[in-house]
């Protein structure tokens, strides 16, 4: 048998059966359109985005942090309207400018587990109503409620007490801000906010100018919704809108784009577009089917396929190989007793911590755990016996592998 034979044997037995390479190429007329210019003429992508929320530290303090960006699941980029009038000029028409107007923009957030969406409108809504504070009707409270919220003063002869409520217009602090220096003027809750559109280490930003709660609204229980997660709307009006653009540092992401690439909420570990790392079983046999298909002679090509076995690690390839072909053959295995896939019949929610140890859900107030399937009374169960299997299998393979690769 010619080596090139031989050769694409073991490609097609070993390697063809583990999976199957994908080749991706452009077209011409694509490539040259979308990818000259660092793909200047791509179209941005609507899952690439960040939001800051840059909330007046005289107002509140948050106590997670600002980043609320990552708790935006959608927000909607600024839209104008312009009044126009339409003159005669001479029996000419004439459309003249007059006014432009800012539309509200929607904002959809994720209901965090922390509440921390409901805890920055809480803040909000304390800021500027008083009805959010008074009465109390906290019931951790130690102290009794402010004021008895079933109470009627109609025919009271004064109601001294009881007019704490609806907008609260007076100043905070006033003076004590540089930035808002006049006596009487209540701070803004919210100083801007900031929509970044991300690509290729470039942004866009959207800035809102002096933005102001319109509308909020929580999301609605519903035990339909069994793979429903919940959310929380805010419509928001601004004053104007500012632009700015530029490109992002990858060693300090948050100069310009402000709170992006925390490392607190952001993994900075760089995943490659490639098709595997250089001991991936598709890397080796592509480069085995470029030596064979090439013009060299057959002890040239003999010569290079020995380069290749030295530049590869065979034995992380064999552990893989190993490892697909084992994971095959144990479903099969459990298929066979099990008569399916493994299930599970206790029901359990999702938790932090691994199986079978029992832990608390964060705030959810209640212990959940999963039964394990090793042992019953110590006896060891079917699950067990797949294991044993398992190891079988694997040293049996890994023989096969061995004999092909010569040990």
């Amino acid at each position: 048998m010619a080596i090139k034979d031989y050769v694409n044997n073991i490609v097609g037995d070993v390697f063809g059966g583990l999976g199957n390479r994908v080749t991706l190429r452009d077209w011409q007329h694509a490539s040259r359109v979308f990818v000259p210019g660092g793909m200047g003429n791509a179209p941005k992508v609507k899952f690439m985005f960040h939001t800051y929320f840059n909330i007046n530290e005289d107002a509140w303090q948050p106590p997670t942090g600002k980043n609320y960006g990552i708790l935006v699941r959608e927000i909607k980029l600024p839209s104008f309207k312009f009044d126009t009038s339409e003159l005669n000029q001479y029996n000419r028409k004439r459309i003249v400018q007059t006014k432009i107007k800012y539309d509200p923009i929607n904002v959809t957030f994720h209901d965090d587990n922390m509440s921390q969406v409901t805890a920055m409108w809480h803040a909000y809504y304390q800021y500027y109503y008083a009805d959010s504070w008074n009465p109390s009707v906290n019931p951790f409270a130690t102290q009794p409620a402010l004021k008895n919220y079933n109470r009627r003063n109609i025919y009271d002869p004064s109601i001294t007490g009881d007019q704490e409520y609806g907008y609260r217009g007076g100043s905070t602090n006033a003076g004590q801000n540089p930035d808002y220096p006049n006596f009487g003027s209540k701070i803004p809750f919210f100083k801007d906010i900031t929509v970044y559109g991300l690509w290729a280490n470039n942004f866009i930003a959207y800035t809102l100018i002096n933005p102001i709660i319109t509308n909020f609204s929580h999301d609605t229980y519903n035990y339909n919704e069994g793979n429903g997660t919940m959310t929380n709307q805010m419509t928001i009006d601004y004053e104007t809108v500012i632009y700015n653009t530029g490109q992002i540092d990858p060693e300090n992401p948050d100069e310009f784009v402000t709170g992006f690439g925390e490392s607190a909420h952001f993994d900075k570990a760089e995943s490659p577009l490639a098709q595997g790392a250089p001991n991936d079983i598709f890397s080796i046999q592509q480069r085995m089917e470029e030596i064979i298909n090439s013009e060299l002679t057959p002890a040239q090509k003999a010569a290079e396929l020995a380069k290749l076995a030295k530049e590869f690690d065979l034995d992380a390839i064999k552990d893989n190989a190993i490892t697909a072909i084992q994971n095959g053959i144990s479903d099969a295995i459990k298929n066979a007793i099990f008569g399916g896939p493994e299930t599970n019949t206790t029901a359990n929610s999702p938790t932090n911590g691994a199986t079978p140890t029992i832990i608390n859900i964060a705030n959810q107030g209640v212990v959940t755990g999963a039964a394990s399937r090793t042992t019953v009374g110590g006896t060891p169960t079917a699950g067990g016996q797949v294991n044993s299997i398992q190891d079988a299998a694997r040293k049996a393979t890994g023989a096969v592998i061995d004999s092909i690769f010569g040990g």
